[in-house]
C-alpha cells in the first residue's frame, strides 16, 4: 500500500512495473533526440524518472474522482493503480446523474490541469534541456490520458459521462448503463484495432501488444456493466419478503455447538446474538460458523464468529430490492437483521439468498 488519501487506502499494484518499463522504453529515444548529449544510459534513466511522474500523474487523475465523490457522500473503498491505468473503487453507483457527471469529470479535468501547467512550463523554459523535455511529455501525455478517459464508453469517465446523460434526459439507469456498455464495446473493438496499426519496430510491437490488452480489459469491462445492467432490471421482480428468514435469539456467551443445538431445535435459519438485556448486539457469520471444526464447537464462543451490528446491517421491514441492493454495496456482509416498525426483529436476509432470488427473478420474468 503506498498511503492514505482521506482516510481511502491507496494501492499499487505489481502489474504496473511492467508498464513503467515499457515507457522507459518507450520515450527514452524520445529523451534522447530531444536532450543535445545526454546519451543513452542517461535516457532511459530518465525515461524510467518519467514513468514515476506519469505515475502520479495517474494517481491525481483517480484522486480528483475520490475528492469528489467523498464531497458527495459516496465512500470510496480504495484508489488502485495497475498495468492499465487506475481505478477509484466507489461503493455503488451515484443515484444521481449530476453526482455521476461530477464524479466522472473530475479526474479527465485534473489530467487536463495538469497538461496545461506542463505547457506553461514547458514554454518557459529553455530549449534543449532535460526539465523541458519531461515537461513536454508530461503535457502530451495527461492531455491523451484526458482525451482517452473522455471516450465515451463504459468503464471509461466518459462511458459514465455518457450514462449521466442518458439518464439525465429522463432514462432509467439501467438503460444509461446497456448504452455506455455497448458504447464501451466499439470504443474496446477501435483501440484493438488501434494495435496493429503501429509502425513494426520493438517498440511498436510492445505497443501494440498493451493496446490489444487494454482493449480486452475495456471489453470485459464493459461486459460487467452489461450484467449489471441486467441484474437492475430484475429487480423490481423480486420480492423481499420472501427472502427473510426465521432467526433465533442466543445469548452471546453460549458456545458455537449450543448455538447450533438450538438453531437446530428451533429449524432456525439465522443466529441473533443478544445481551443480558435482550436486545440484539450481534449477528452470526453463516459460513464462519460453519467452518468451526467440530471438535471446536464446544469451546468456541458463537461471538467469535459473530459480527457486531452496525446501521448498515439492520434493514428496515419492507425495504424495496433497490434500496436494499444499495446498503448491500454500502456496507457488504453475509447477513443483514430485519427491523420491524416498533425496532423488534423480522428475521434474516442473506447475501446469498438474495442473489440466488434474483436469478429467479429473471427466470420468472423471461418466461412472462
Amino acid at each position: 500500500m503506498l498511503g492514505r488519501f482521506r482516510g481511502v487506502p491507496i494501492e499499487v499494484m505489481p502489474s504496473w512495473l511492467l508498464v513503467a518499463v515499457l515507457l522507459a522504453a518507450v520515450y527514452a529515444p524520445i529523451i534522447d533526440d530531444a536532450v543535445p548529449g545526454i546519451g543513452g544510459g542517461l535516457a532511459y534513466l530518465a525515461g524510467a524518472g518519467f514513468a514515476v511522474l506519469f505515475g502520479f500523474c495517474v494517481l491525481a487523475h483517480e484522486l480528483g474522482h475520490t475528492v469528489v465523490s467523498l464531497a458527495l457522500g459516496h465512500p470510496v473503498r480504495r484508489v488502485v493503480l495497475f498495468a492499465l491505468g487506475g481505478v477509484s473503487e466507489i461503493d455503488g453507483e451515484p443515484d444521481r446523474a449530476r453526482d455521476e457527471l461530477l464524479i466522472a469529470g473530475t479526474g479527465p479535468l485534473v489530467s487536463l490541469v495538469i497538461s496545461g501547467a506542463a505547457w506553461l512550463a514547458y514554454d518557459a523554459s529553455p530549449a534543449g534541456s532535460l526539465s523541458t523535455a519531461l515537461l513536454g511529455l508530461l503535457c502530451w501525455t495527461n492531455l491523451l490520458l484526458a482525451l482517452f478517459n473522455l471516450l465515451p464508453g463504459l468503464p471509461l469517465d466518459g462511458g459514465r459521462l455518457l450514462r449521466a446523460a442518458v439518464c439525465a434526459f429522463g432514462a432509467r439507469f439501467v438503460t444509461g448503463t446497456k448504452v455506455a456498455a455497448w458504447s464501451g464495446r466499439v470504443v474496446a473493438v477501435a483501440v484493438a484495432v488501434s494495435g496493429f496499426a503501429v509502425q513494426r519496430s520493438s517498440i511498436g510491437v510492445a505497443a501494440a501488444v498493451f493496446s490489444i490488452g487494454l482493449a480486452a480489459y475495456l471489453w470485459l469491462a464493459a461486459g460487467q456493466s452489461l450484467k449489471v445492467a441486467e441484474l437492475m432490471a430484475r429487480l423490481p421482480y423480486l420480492a423481499i419478503a420472501e427472502l427473510v428468514r426465521p432467526g433465533m435469539f442466543v445469548p452471546s456467551d453460549v458456545s458455537v455447538n449450543e448455538a447450533l443445538r438450538r438453531a437446530w431445535d428451533a429449524q432456525a435459519r439465522g443466529l441473533v446474538l443478544i445481551d443480558p438485556a435482550d436486545q440484539p448486539t450481534a449477528i452470526v457469520d453463516e459460513a464462519q460458523i460453519g467452518a468451526v471444526p467440530p471438535e471446536q464447537r464446544p469451546w468456541t464462543p458463537v461471538s467469535a464468529v459473530a459480527r457486531p451490528l452496525e446501521p448498515g446491517l439492520l434493514v428496515p421491514d419492507g425495504i424495496d430490492a433497490e434500496a436494499l441492493l444499495r446498503q448491500m454495496q454500502t456496507t457488504p456482509a453475509h447477513e443483514y437483521l430485519v427491523i420491524r416498525p416498533d425496532g423488534s426483529a423480522a428475521g434474516i436476509i442473506t447475501t446469498r439468498d438474495f442473489a440466488q432470488r434474483l436469478q429467479g427473478a429473471s427466470a420468472r420474468k423471461g418466461t412472462a
